[in-house]
């Protein structure tokens, strides 16, 4: 994802959201910040069954917030910088929003 408009559509907000909210992946996407870990790796880190951190990958990649590569026989993820990007973009643009209408009294 390079962050282009056409990437921009792509993707969903809700899923994104979703995705982060469960601590188990926020966990996996604060690790693949600084580096991009093997399954392996993701499950030594963590203490979860390959299976659960698998699991957690697959809502992370449907989400677009990972991506994987094969690598000497390793499944290598990463972040997908982009997506991460448009969630931020997009969460500015609202709090710039609900700023100019914070301000004004209802009544």
């Amino acid at each position: 994802m390079s962050g282009t408009p056409d990437d921009t559509a792509g993707v969903d907000s809700t899923a994104v959201l979703h995705a982060l909210a469960e601590p188990h992946r926020a966990a996996i996407v604060r690790l693949l910040v600084d580096k991009q870990l093997a399954v392996k790796q993701l499950v030594a880190v963590t203490g979860m069954a390959q299976p659960l951190v698998s699991h957690h990958l697959r809502v992370l990649r449907e989400a677009r917030l990972v991506e994987s590569t094969v690598c000497g026989g390793l499944t290598v993820y990463r972040l997908q910088a982009g997506t991460l990007g448009v969630l931020a973009d997009r969460l500015r643009d609202m709090a710039q929003k609900a700023s100019r209408t914070s301000s004004v009294k209802p009544c």
